[in-house]
């Protein structure tokens, strides 16, 4: 057997784009988004002991919590999202209380007011312990509009990472490309729609104005790294090298990027695993952004825990690369605690003989759900 067919398993496992549902927000969610989740709820809503069970069952130690997609961006009224995302960031705090070695969380923010959620961001960071926030556009504003910059001062002061999650495009683009076809939107619009708003922050010169900013995108990076080579020399020639001279010659108070594409490719953005289980995807990612730059997620529940960590024990890297990418790049970035007892704890909860047994079934189940997907899909 060679060494790319051995499964290797980690020392730890964080996962870190792990979505839940607040009860609340599926109340205000529109109805097509009530009947889109409505499926899948009861996992989404669990955030406790039967969560932790299919944690346990995987092997995963630790799960990165951020609400689902759309979060509270649809939301008109700002001061509904602002006094929202207020309740559901103090709702998670306590599940993270509950539960300190098993999950930590990401921000919802009030993203309508870019200075109020600067200043939740601050609060969830300073004084519950969140380690960054999660948001994808708001009503078509996307995150290069310079009201953002508060926001973007804030994330570098408290160094914390802003995660780029998928959301649907803004309703004429989608009515323009996918109508008549929604599956589009999932499986291509999603990744173009968050591919989109990273290379706008970049282009814009946001990496320039804010260089310690750190962003993360999922999903094996949205479909850029495998057209790196062409978007470093589209942006680096036309929104650096020619956009500077003609700024130069507008007298432009916003200067555009400063620097090569691929430099904040390195510099400012990490890329995750989530829901891309796929051996040669992933050598591509890292090929382009180096073993630094990717994190493990597996986009629970909407993924499967086992399908994610059998691709993390295949991937053909040392031990080394390959702890980096389970959990000593996500400590580092989100600042976790590198805590050994949580390894511990985990193998002797899951060696015992009710979790043994638990974890027998749930692999079953979740065996039979892949082989029903992939018969189906032939």
């Amino acid at each position: 057997m060679s060494d790319y067919h051995k499964e290797k398993s980690p020392q730890r496992i964080i996962a870190l784009e792990e979505a839940f549902l607040h009860p609340k927000v599926f109340e205000v969610f529109p109805a097509p988004l009530r009947q889109k989740y409505e499926v899948i709820k009861t996992r989404l809503c669990d955030v406790g002991p039967k969560r932790i069970e299919r944690m346990d069952a995987a092997g995963i130690d630790l799960q990165v919590l951020s609400h689902v997609d759309p979060g509270l961006q649809f939301l008109e009224d700002p001061a509904a999202s602002i006094s929202l995302s207020k309740e559901i960031n103090d709702w998670l705090y306590n599940v993270v209380r509950s539960y300190p070695s098993r999950f930590s969380a990401f921000a919802m923010l009030p993203t309508q007011s870019p200075k109020d959620a600067a200043d939740e961001l601050e609060r969830c960071v300073t004084k519950l312990g969140f380690v960054g926030a999660i948001n994808g556009h708001t009503h078509g504003r996307y995150m290069d509009h310079e009201s953002f910059s508060v926001l973007f001062d804030c994330a570098e002061t408290l160094d914390v990472p802003i995660y780029i999650h998928p959301t649907d495009p803004p309703q004429e683009i989608s009515n323009v490309y996918y109508a008549g076809h929604p599956a589009l939107i999932t499986g291509w619009g999603w990744p173009v729609e968050t591919g989109t708003h990273l290379l706008k922050l970049v282009a814009s010169g946001v990496f320039d104005r804010h260089p310690k900013l750190k962003v993360i995108v999922g999903h094996m990076g949205e479909l850029i790294p495998f057209c790196a080579t062409r978007l470093n020399l589209a942006l680096t020639m036309g929104e650096w090298l020619l956009a500077a001279q003609e700024s130069k010659e507008a007298a432009s108070a916003q200067p555009l990027m400063q620097k090569i594409f691929n430099y904040y490719l390195y510099e400012n953005i990490n890329v995750t695993t989530s829901g891309v289980f796929d051996v040669p995807v992933f050598e591509c990612a890292k090929a382009v952004l180096g073993i630094d730059n990717l994190l493990f997620s597996v986009d629970d529940p909407f993924q499967d825990n086992f399908a994610g960590v059998k691709f993390l024990k295949v991937c053909h890297l040392s031990d080394k690369d390959r702890g980096k990418l389970a959990y000593s790049n996500a400590e580092r970035l989100l600042k976790l605690p590198a805590d050994g007892s949580l390894v511990r704890v985990g193998m002797n909860r899951r060696s015992s003989t009710s979790s043994s047994w638990h974890r027998f079934t749930a692999r079953l189940k979740a065996k039979m759900g892949q082989a029903l997907i992939a018969k189906l899909v032939k």
